[in-house]
């Protein structure tokens, strides 16, 4: 029978003496080096569009550099996340449908929509690429920017949440120069990267050129004779030009192609059924042979084959142009995405169902900036933007060969051919003005229009619905700030600013269900950023409270209509009124030649304030309810010592540590007791070690040392076997790059 009912216990509580381990024993902070024996170097952004110090921005920051990113091994939007206080993320069986959390924002609007409106900005050089992937692969990155709360004055898309800005490694001419990567891991996990810059004309014209190829046989073995499993291919390339015809003008152009295959949504059976699951197999979810987790945490048995996957490509133009005391910008995009699932979706050894389902996407956006370049009290920028996002869904469900309901095998029992767009239009603006010496003070505004157009044809089990709507949403988001220097190392910072979501249409059974409205939050910030101990010590807090509007929350609802026909059906629903708040601390120590020392933790107390929810065909009452994936506890930590081997060698010593709290991920959790509703909170602790030289590095990882049991979320992959797990794992290997 499965662990239907069982509160089952595992994983981690938050383990003091790991973490003080994982600190002392050796790491590196985010997004910093040591400039100098026993000082810190100084961490450039790029949050405001301008390149200035992580200590003068009036924004709650994690950033992360070149060799940040090498040093921690980034293969994921995930990794990143996981270093950020108060930031959270859950995963639902494949690379391309990881969904993150940052200050209990969460994007509920999920993939399987033709128009995906995302709560999160995700810009690549400038570019949004979150209405089509919040994940592109990490490769030659030179910094990564995570911005937490509303950002809609400094990009022109807007982020309600927050927004992520990866800035690449552009093209030069200084020389021919570049890098090549092999790492080789368990589970036959290979992955090669090359890296090479070419000058083409004299302080003119250069190129610089991408690949990366993984493949790995993955943690899953399928016991069916089929065989297959989660074994993956990924394969990236990138390719930019620099032009920079005069002293004033650049002109960069890049283009990105990736191929994402995954054998099947990652996952092993938990043994407690949903609803719909529960309808299907009358209370019994079956063991069919490989048990459930986590006394099973590496067999599923699937009849028949599965894949899931991305292929998308994308294209940006940027123009940047100096005039006297102003920079132009132009950045235009176009992404091109294809998301696939096809195969067995009962999950199970007989053949009750086969799907097939495509989401293809197609986005572009201008954007023009123009803001100040002179050294004075009066900082700008003004800019427009537009977007033209448009994307369709084919989701076909079959009956196999089990013929379940007395069905013929092949009957068609769910459909969805469905068409979204989106146009929007935008105006932002900023001002910072330098009242004193010590006192800036700044405003900004973002008014967007945005004009949607759905049309929704489909039928699931006894629903079958026809919509077709065309709505326009607007909107006027205000910010202001004020920073105040406290000294020449340290400033304090409040900060209020409005965020927007539009709203949009569904399929439904019930026609007050088929439209939700906008959402909107006002975040309200305080903060204190210092340099101390001879700059030994850096330290950043922050203190903030959210206030949402109708908050949108995914939600799904299956069963049996008067007519005795089964449904389903999955959608957004809005909570009337909700709330956040909570601290943020990093801080970064280098307290001996060598030792660099990071320490991050985030405490979140998100909460719907009036929410009624229809969850089981009931008005669920959430009041007070914990607002998924928003753990009230984040920890990271990191050390690592480095010491000479010989004159040009050293040798490099790493740990990490990881916290994060007990969660429930989806709102239907929010009324269930027990595993998995309830996702215990786990702790891991990764070690890096090796040389280091100018040319070359060597290191042996272990990630997940103590082999501990855990899992983010669980999700509905299949039925047979009820809701599906991706188990933490242990991974260990050797990485080798060498840079010519």
């Amino acid at each position: 029978m499965g662990n239907q009912g069982k509160s089952v216990r595992f994983g981690c509580t938050l383990n003091r003496g790991r973490l003080a381990a994982a600190v002392l024993a050796a790491s590196v902070a985010p997004g910093v080096a040591m400039a100098q024996e026993g000082t810190l170097e100084e961490i450039l952004v790029t949050a405001q569009q301008r390149e200035e110090s992580l200590q003068e921005v009036p924004i709650a920051i994690s950033a992360f550099g070149e060799a940040d990113i090498q040093k921690n091994m980034f293969r994921d939007v995930t990794d990143f996340v996981a270093r950020t206080p108060n930031a959270s993320f859950i995963s639902n069986g494949a690379r391309s449908r990881r969904e993150i959390s940052m200050r209990g924002v969460t994007n509920f609007v999920n993939t399987n929509q033709a128009r995906r409106t995302s709560t999160f900005g995700f810009y690549v050089d400038g570019f949004n690429l979150a209405s089509s992937s919040i994940n592109p692969p990490i490769l030659d990155i030179a910094r990564i920017e995570v911005l937490r709360g509303p950002q809609s004055t400094y990009f022109g898309a807007n982020a309600l949440g927050g927004g992520i800005s990866v800035i690449t490694n552009a093209p030069h001419t200084d020389g021919v120069e570049g890098s090549v990567m092999v790492d080789y891991g368990r589970f036959d996990t290979l992955d090669v990267e090359g890296i090479v810059n070419i000058p083409l004309v004299k302080d003119k014209l250069a190129a610089r050129i991408n690949i990366k190829d993984f493949s790995s046989d993955g943690n899953i073995e399928n016991i069916n004779p089929q065989g297959g499993g989660n074994d993956s291919e990924y394969q990236y390339a990138r390719g930019a030009l620099l032009w920079t015809p005069t002293e004033n003008l650049s002109v960069n152009l890049s283009y990105s192609y990736a191929d994402e295959e995954v054998g099947m949504r990652e996952g092993v059976p938990s043994g407690v059924l949903s609803t719909f699951g529960d309808f299907l197999y009358q209370g019994f979810a079956d063991p069919d042979g490989v048990g459930f987790f986590p006394q099973n945490d590496s067999k599923v048995n699937f009849n028949a084959p599965q894949t899931v996957g991305t292929d998308f490509e994308y294209a940006i133009a940027r123009i940047d142009y100096d005039f006297a005391n102003m920079r132009f910008t132009s950045i235009t995009g176009w992404m091109d995405s294809d998301f696939f699932l096809q195969g067995d979706i009962d999950g199970g050894s007989v053949d009750y169902f086969q799907e097939f389902r495509t989401i293809p996407r197609e986005s572009i956006t201008q954007e023009f900036r123009l803001q100040s370049a002179n050294d004075s009290r009066l900082e700008w920028n003004i800019g427009f933007y537009y977007s033209d996002d448009e994307g369709f869904i084919d989701n076909k469900t079959f009956v196999g060969a089990a013929e379940i309901f007395g069905l013929p095998e092949g009957f068609l029992i769910d459909s969805e051919e469905s068409f979204g767009s989106s146009e929007v239009y935008a105006l932002f603006g900023q001002i910072n003005y330098q009242i004193t010496d010590r006192l800036t003070l700044t405003f900004g505004g973002r008014y967007s229009e945005e004009e949607i157009f759905t049309d929704i044809s489909g039928f699931g089990g006894g629903i079958s619905q026809e919509l077709t709507v065309e709505e326009t949403f607007d909107d006027f988001s205000p910010l202001f700030a004020a920073r105040y220097d406290l000294s020449e190392n340290a400033s304090v910072y409040a900060t209020a600013a409005k965020g927007f979501k539009s709203g949009g249409v569904q399929v439904a059974p019930t026609p007050e269900t088929e439209t939700y409205d906008p959402e909107e939050l006002w975040n309200y910030e305080i903060g204190y950023k210092a340099e101390l101990l001879d700059n030994t010590l850096r330290l950043n807090l922050a203190a903030f409270y959210m206030d949402w509007t109708d908050l949108q929350t995914a939600f799904q609802e299956s069963g049996v209509d008067e007519n005795g026909d089964f449904f389903i059906f999955g959608g957004v629903d809005n909570a009337e009124q909700a709330e956040s708040y909570g601290v943020e601390v990093s801080l970064t120590a280098a307290p001996m030649d060598n030792l660099l020392i990071n320490f991050n933790v985030g405490w979140l107390q998100a909460e719907y304030e009036e929410f009624t929810a229809l969850i089981d065909g009931e008005n669920r009452v959430l009041d007070g309810e914990t607002i998924p994936n928003s753990p009230e506890w984040t920890i990271s930590a990191d050390a690592e010592y480095a010491f000479p081997l010989t004159g040009s060698l050293d040798a490099v010593i790493r740990g990490e540590y990881f916290f994060r709290d007990e969660l429930r991920s989806t709102t239907a959790a929010l009324i269930q007791e027990g595993f998995p509703w309830v996702v215990e909170s786990f702790d891991v602790v990764n070690l890096r070690m090796g040389i280091e030289h100018e040319d070359y590095t060597v290191t042996f990882y272990i990630e997940n040392l103590f082999d501990e049991t855990y899992y983010t979320n669980a999700y509905q992959k299949a039925f047979m076997g009820g809701l599906h797990i991706e188990p933490g794992v242990q991974r260990y290997g050797i990485r080798a790059r060498y840079n010519f």
